[in-house]
């Protein structure tokens, strides 16, 4: 959590401390992007940054918190690679913000097969981290295409939608990246059309027939 702006300058202490916050975060991204979560010791962590085992429970307040502040740091450097823009028509910023996700998987490929993709193995507190980010995501996609995320008839085709996305990204990486990433940014693409063409099946809206014109090639 990020100290609250008062207007006077930090002491010394002060930036000892989120000095040592740094280390300890860096250091568990090291650790939790090459190994699963059971296998990383707050021994482990405290000694990659170089401070005293009992500075993580002060930070942190134990391992399991720092893995889901891991968690959002690493989520928050994968949005701020896959921003969806301003400018152009929205399913071509939507191939930007598809690309920008893939790119970062690509360069950054320890941290997507053991953290932002390994989702299953998270602790309860890391899934609450990991699904903030998700419906932060999604939301995101939804406005974009004019639609509510909160619309009951888009819950379940999203979350397939996603998903099918984490999937199908897995399995591109693991395999040594068969395909393009142009390719697999239209197959994604593919996918959230599905999801809202199941939607629109569900329950038709205007916002809905819109989204699913916007996602038909030649419309």
């Amino acid at each position: 959590m990020t100290p609250p702006v008062t207007g006077k300058p930090p002491t010394r202490r002060q930036l000892a401390a989120r000095e040592t916050r740094r280390k300890l975060l860096e250091a568990a991204l090291e650790h939790f992007t090459r190994r699963p979560y059971a296998e990383v010791t707050v021994g482990d962590i405290a000694r990659t940054a170089g401070v005293a085992h009992g500075l993580l429970s002060h930070h942190f307040n134990g391992k399991e918190n720092l893995y889901a502040e891991t968690v959002r740091e690493i989520d928050r450097r994968l949005r701020a690679a896959a921003a969806i823009g301003d400018d152009g028509a929205p399913v071509e910023r939507l191939r930007r913000h598809m690309a920008g996700h893939l790119r970062f998987l690509a360069a950054n490929e320890d941290a997507a097969l053991n953290l932002i993709l390994r989702r299953a193995e998270a602790t309860d507190i890391a899934q609450e981290a990991f699904e903030a980010t998700r419906r932060e995501g999604l939301a995101a996609i939804c406005g974009l295409l004019g639609l509510d995320p909160a619309e009951p008839a888009l819950r379940l085709p999203l979350r397939g939608f996603a998903a099918a996305c984490d999937e199908t990204a897995l399995s591109w990486l693991r395999d040594g990246r068969p395909c393009s990433i142009d390719d697999l940014v239209e197959l994604w693409l593919t996918f959230l059309k599905a999801a809202v063409a199941a939607a629109r099946d569900a329950a038709r809206t205007p916002a809905l027939d819109a989204a699913y014109e916007l996602l038909t090639p030649g419309s």
